[in-house]
């Protein structure tokens, strides 16, 4: 895919996008956002303020390729964006650097903070050789970052992406829809057992899911409060560590099951 071809905008396309199209989309962002990870825990060119400066710059260009206008795709068919724990982690930073509430310092320390390595929170083991557009891969500390983040691929790049990404993994890792996991038993009532037990701990799942997005959300909201020096602030501050106690709580109950 040549840099020609990049566009600033997402143009109509005859198809249209399903859930299992963005799901493929927040996929391949995580596996892109995880290579890049470790390679800056890796690379010596992160080496001054303003470095720390291009790497933000080349990392909201992430969320405003291959994140944010999918949320918004999925807010608006009214379904709950299928996005990892760390994937829900950086759009929460994303959000905060538009409202002017992480500097670029900040941005920079905030993604070092996530994990270098592949987990179920990020993706399962899924980074791969090669990437369209990998900056990261290149000289990025003086490579032209405002010609690179001053446009975006479109949808006919992405879809070229994907068909790059998920080619270079095992036959059957594409993403469909969310599945639910369950242990195979040696006996009908065993297995019927087991799949009841695998749907309560895919509900479980979904509710500290849920909890996790409300508290990134609500800290949006409070950090705009407090700006404005409202007590509410405040109280919405409480309610989120309630809330962050709940969801501790609830993933220690998961690990004694």
């Amino acid at each position: 895919m040549s840099n020609t071809a990049r566009s600033s905008r997402y143009p109509h396309t005859d198809r249209i996008l399903g859930l299992a199209d963005v799901a493929n989309i927040f996929e391949l962002a995580a596996s892109r956002l995880l290579a890049i990870r470790i390679e800056l825990g890796k690379t010596k060119l992160v080496t001054s303020s303003k470095v720390r400066l291009i790497v933000t710059k080349y990392l909201m260009w992430e969320g405003d390729a291959f994140i944010s206008p999918w949320v918004n795709i999925c807010q608006g068919m009214g379904i709950n964006p299928p996005l990892s724990r760390h994937l829900r982690y950086f759009t929460g930073m994303l959000g905060m650097s538009h409202m002017e509430l992480l500097n670029y310092n900040e941005f920079y320390d905030s993604f070092m903070r996530l994990p270098a390595a592949p987990t179920g929170a990020w993706v399962n083991g899924r980074v791969v050789n090669r990437y369209p557009l990998a900056w990261w891969t290149q000289a990025f500390d003086t490579a032209d970052y405002e010609k690179f983040t001053s446009n975006l691929p479109n949808i006919e790049d992405i879809r070229e992406m994907l068909d790059t990404h998920f080619d270079q993994l095992p036959e059957g890792l594409m993403l469909v829809t969310p599945a639910t996991l369950v242990n195979v038993r040696s006996t009908p009532v065993a297995q019927q057992l087991a799949t009841i037990e695998a749907g309560m701990r895919q509900e479980g799942d979904h509710i500290v899911d849920m909890l996790e997005n409300k508290v990134v959300e609500a800290r949006l909201v409070a950090a705009s409060l407090l700006r404005m020096e409202t007590a509410l602030g405040q109280d919405v501050r409480t309610a989120i560590a309630a809330t962050e106690r709940l969801v501790r709580y609830l993933k220690r109950e998961e690990e004694f099951r």
